[in-house]
């Protein structure tokens, strides 16, 4: 990323040369971010905008709850990406999500799954089918348009299955986590779910689509006010408020991060990174930050 590209403003009218900077990038869209919504720790608004990505982070009190927000426009799909620690499908290495970041160049990363240490879903790298033990969880695909494409536990459970539903959908790469929160503007996620104590308080990460290359990074941290945190019901009310059409867990606790030009942005549990095998994240199109 371009240095040059990252800032911080004030209010959410300082913003708006930015937004109109990247009005042909926008190109309509409504965004989750307005003028009325109740900051938390002042006004700050960090944001990197070239132009084929534009990136918004606030910090909103909702339910008495901090939530930190990335809100991620790019011109590609090829810009919505997951990166490895090691840089290779199943290394054993781990690093902290800001390292991973660095790493791979990106401008705004968040937690994944941790697939190399937990053993469910579906899992697909590089439109091949690696693993498959979907009984259990649902799964997050994302597609070569960049959209998110939901299967639910039982669905898919055989590895030939798996490839030809990878196949048939373009299919790049999965997230295994879950549950699924949203899917086509209707919340739906479950009573009961095996992993991510979904109906304790408990810090939160998610990830949404708004709409064509629209996306929202989401967290909910225990330590920022009141030890507050979110049951998943909670947690699928604010992705569905924040105007996501759909949006899936990732893993929580802890691992829920999000790191923005190299350096983690919001304040996670027990106050500092625990490193994890993998992150989701997106990244400019301009060549060597030019």
């Amino acid at each position: 990323p371009n240095p040059a590209g990252y800032g911080e403003v004030n209010s959410y009218e300082e913003l708006l040369p930015i937004l109109e900077k990247a009005a042909d990038l926008i190109d309509g869209q409504t965004l989750a971010i307005t003028p009325d919504r109740p900051f938390w720790n002042g006004d700050t608004i960090h944001y990197y905008y070239d132009e084929p990505i534009l990136v918004i982070y606030w910090q909103q009190l909702m339910d008495g709850i901090v939530h930190n927000v990335a809100e991620v426009i790019v011109a590609d799909a090829s810009q919505f990406r997951r990166g490895l620690a090691g840089g290779e499908f199943g290394s054993d290495k781990q690093f902290v999500p800001s390292q991973i970041a660095q790493s791979v160049n990106a401008v705004v990363a968040t937690s994944g799954d941790f697939y190399k240490f937990r053993n469910f879903g579906t899992i697909v790298y590089d439109g091949v089918v690696k693993r498959i033990n979907s009984n259990q969880v649902d799964t997050c695909f994302i597609d070569d348009k960049g959209d998110l494409i939901f299967t639910y536990r039982g669905e898919i459970t055989k590895m030939d299955a798996a490839q030809k539903f990878v196949d048939e959908n373009n299919i790049r790469f999965s997230i295994a986590f879950g549950p699924v929160l949203v899917d086509n503007g209707v919340r739906c996620e479950p009573n009961s779910y095996p992993i991510g104590e979904i109906n304790d308080k408990y810090a939160r990460a998610g990830l949404g689509q708004i709409g064509e290359l629209h996306y929202l990074v989401v967290t909910a941290n225990r330590w920022q006010i009141n030890n507050s945190t979110a049951t998943i019901h909670d947690f699928a009310q604010v992705m569905l408020d924040k105007k996501c059409w759909k949006a899936y867990t990732l893993d929580g606790g802890q691992t829920a991060s999000i790191a923005m030009n190299d350096k983690l942005i919001n304040a996670v549990d027990y106050g500092s990174q625990r490193k994890i095998s993998d992150i989701i994240y997106f990244a400019t199109a301009v060549p060597d930050g030019g």
